[in-house]
């Protein structure tokens, strides 16, 4: 960067002395001098995007939504082999899987699935359930609901949860998805970070999630 400046500043000095000869010299070392600025910069620049995404590659980090909520959900747990999930309903986990739960046992091919729900009698479930403008007990109805509809089915283990869950945890094979429920407003529209196993925030998650399941109730 030194001696590019150096010529940029000898560039400057001949181009504005008298002559065709010495502006023409001046004016290629300036040129010449710019160039290779601006290509050191784009070079450092490129560098620095290469170190960011190589740090982001070792989270795992795959693409983040804006809700919680997705399409691409179906199309894994179609071909999933295992699944983790915690939430304080789950009422559209259970409302969108309960069939291809049951046709899978039917096939001889059944998902192993775990969920972990927060007991709606706790604190930590009132307090949710009123952050997202429900009535009281709906919390205890929607978990019952679930744990009605998946808990006779064969490879589906509920357990629950007696302290706060801080974020959702949603693993199908390997990706998990997980995101923080909000203090207040419908969790539904919370953000969510798809993860890929291989990172260590795939890990992390589920390393937390095995830890909350050891340390459940079973329903």
């Amino acid at each position: 960067m030194i001696v590019f400046s150096l010529v940029f500043i000898v560039g400057s000095f001949l181009a504005s002395l008298d002559g065709q000869l010495m502006v023409s010299i001046g004016t290629s070392l300036i040129a010449g001098a710019f160039l290779s600025i601006l290509t050191l910069w784009i070079d450092q620049i490129r560098n620095a995007e290469q170190i960011r995404m190589a740090a982001l590659i070792k989270t795992g980090l795959h693409t983040a939504h804006k809700r919680r909520n997705l399409p691409e959900y179906d199309s894994l747990v179609a071909v999933a082999k295992s699944i983790d999930v915690a939430g304080y309903t789950l009422k559209s986990f259970s409302e969108q899987n309960e069939d291809h739960f049951r046709s899978r046992v039917k096939s001889g091919n059944p998902i192993v699935v775990r969920i972990l729900l927060v007991d709606p009698t706790t604190e930590a479930a009132r307090a949710m359930e009123e952050s997202e403008g429900l009535k009281p007990g709906t919390y205890s109805s929607l978990c019952e609901s679930v744990t009605r509809k998946l808990g006779n089915i064969d490879g589906v283990s509920i357990r629950l949860l007696s302290s706060p869950l801080s974020m959702m945890v949603y693993r199908v094979d390997n990706f998990l998805y997980t995101g923080p429920f909000p203090t207040s407003g419908k969790s539904s529209t919370a953000f969510t970070l798809k993860i890929e196993k291989g990172g260590w925030l795939f890990d992390h998650q589920a390393k937390e999630f095995e830890g909350l399941w050891n340390k459940a109730n079973i329903d």
